[in-house]
């Protein structure tokens, strides 16, 4: 305990917070250069101003860097201690009687208060920042004439017709049964004129028009009451299905509710439960990192070669980081449970880091 209030865990912490930092500038300037690249190729075809697409690029970062969190967290922790060994650092640290799990227990805590700062603080503004991106592209990319949006207060559509548009809310709705309870409409011309209200007590969606029961509308300050009552519509269920939010956009901590909402109106939830959980697990991933660094570097071997070590720990690395796509693919498509898929990759990490260290150890 003694170890990690000391100078010594401090100076440690220092220099990885210092490659961490700098490795994740570097890879921010560079994905920023590809994506402008990128941008540019996808928006020969469209009128798009130089502005904004330097900001889709800036909208887009916070979450290609997210995901390479643990990944910066490897390169850093292999930088540091490449560095540290070479300037014979870890020697002195044995002779003040610092073993490597003291070592990297203080590291483990550095990157454990990254992480919870990378989900509490930033994760928020990063997800404030894709949904609008995800605007800025349909706008730009998409025009669809009709958009659909998931809140806490139910399901809002927004529909165009040539003539008018129509403002859809349904309070609760379930998307298997294709039934809306309590829904509204607000009709308005294209200069925004109000034009009437229908509120219905139950809808349903059948094929290209809204079936009512119980429907009061509202026009021209006049109020008609009918039992039954058809709107036309060219919204589908295919369409309400296949625009939730994508789940970049939702935040941490509204990922509960807004899954809970999704699977109470029968829609598919398990890429949003992949992400919570995956959030989570990307501590434990930078921490298995750590070790898996590590062992490569704080284990003594003779005649090492540091080209060697680099070469095999980045090997390594990119074999954990495809692994854990494709246990998260098996995750969101239900062939394993969704925690089982969060955790796995950390936990082979750790085994990996483990068997690398006993086997690279010179006895």
């Amino acid at each position: 305990m003694w170890y990690l209030i000391s100078t010594i865990n401090r100076y440690f912490s220092q220099n990885f917070l210092f490659w961490f930092a700098s490795i994740f500038l570097i890879v921010g300037l560079i994905i920023s250069l590809f994506e402008m690249i990128e941008l540019t190729k996808h928006t020969m075809r469209h009128d798009v101003a130089l502005s904004v697409l330097l900001q889709m690029a800036f909208l887009k970062l916070p979450k290609i860097l997210d995901n390479l969190v643990p990944s910066i967290t490897f390169f850093a922790a292999l930088s540091c201690f490449i560095r540290l060994s070479q300037s014979q650092n870890f020697v002195i640290m044995s002779s003040f009687g610092v073993s490597r799990a003291q070592f990297l227990g203080g590291i483990s805590l550095v990157v454990i208060a990254l992480g919870i700062l990378n989900i509490s603080v930033l994760d928020p503004v990063r997800s404030a920042l894709f949904g609008r991106l995800v605007i800025l592209e349909e706008k730009i990319f998409q025009k669809k004439p009709y958009s659909v949006s998931f809140t806490d207060t139910g399901l809002w559509l927004r529909e165009n017709f040539p003539e008018h548009q129509n403002i859809i809310h349904a309070r609760h709705f379930n998307v298997v049964k294709k039934e809306f309870k309590n829904l509204m409409i607000f009709q308005f011309s294209k200069t925004g004129e109000f034009l009437r209200r229908v509120d219905a007590e139950v809808a349903k969606l059948d094929g290209q028009n809204w079936i009512m029961q119980n429907v009061n509308i509202v026009s021209n300050y006049k109020q008609t009451n009918y039992k039954d009552h058809v709107e036309s519509t060219t919204i589908t269920m295919e369409q309400i299905q296949q625009s939730t939010a994508p789940p970049e956009t939702i935040s941490f901590f509204q990922m509960p509710e807004f899954i809970e909402m999704l699977e109470a109106a029968g829609l598919n939830a398990s890429s949003y439960s992949m992400l919570w959980h995956q959030q989570i697990a990307k501590i434990g991933m930078m921490v298995g990192f750590i070790f898996l660094a590590a062992s490569f570097c704080l284990v003594p071997t003779r005649n090492r070669s540091f080209s060697i070590t680099i070469g095999l720990s980045v090997f390594f690395a990119f074999i954990m980081h495809f692994f854990e796509q494709i246990i998260h693919a098996y995750g969101i498509a239900q062939k394993i449970p969704l925690i089982a898929a969060a955790w796995i990759p950390p936990l082979v990490t750790f085994i990996s880091a483990y068997w690398l260290s006993i086997l690279l150890d010179d006895r």
